[in-house]
């Protein structure tokens, strides 16, 4: 360590005292400030920082404009008729493990034809194989 006087020590001491800041350290203040919350960054340890923002603020935003977005079909590309956040038990041709499908997708792909079956037919049969019967049986009839 040397003994020699600190050459910008009048000018800090000044500025100091002023209260004013120079256009540099106004660049370097506005630097490390997080665009989302405005909070000072500078002291934040760099893992938690993307770029000069709060990674928090940054992921956040981020959720944000994604819920916002409609989701597009897995197969074709076309955008469909839910949004990101919608849950999937809400949506129509949604397939697990594969993601949304559009209306034509998913009825070209997938043989999904439902009949309805009386709940007193359901509850009046005493076992499931007459059931099964009573059902291929109300099947067939309605492909007629």
């Amino acid at each position: 360590m040397s003994n020699k006087p600190d050459p910008d020590f009048m000018y800090n001491w000044i500025r100091e005292k002023s209260g004013k800041t120079t256009k540099m350290e106004n660049k370097q203040m506005t630097m490390w400030t997080c665009q989302y919350c405005g909070k000072d960054t500078s002291n934040v340890d760099y893992d938690y920082l993307n770029g000069y923002d709060h990674l928090s603020c940054a992921l956040e935003a981020e959720m944000k404009l994604k819920a916002d977005e409609y989701d597009h079909c897995v197969l074709c590309g076309v955008e469909t008729a839910y949004k990101r956040s919608t849950h999937i038990d809400m949506r129509h041709g949604y397939i697990e493990g594969a993601g949304q499908l559009c209306p034509n997708c998913y009825s070209r792909g997938t043989e999904h034809g439902a009949i309805a079956v009386d709940y007193n037919i359901i509850l009046g049969t005493p076992n499931d194989q007459e059931l099964g019967a009573k059902v291929r049986k109300l099947y067939w009839e309605s492909k007629k």
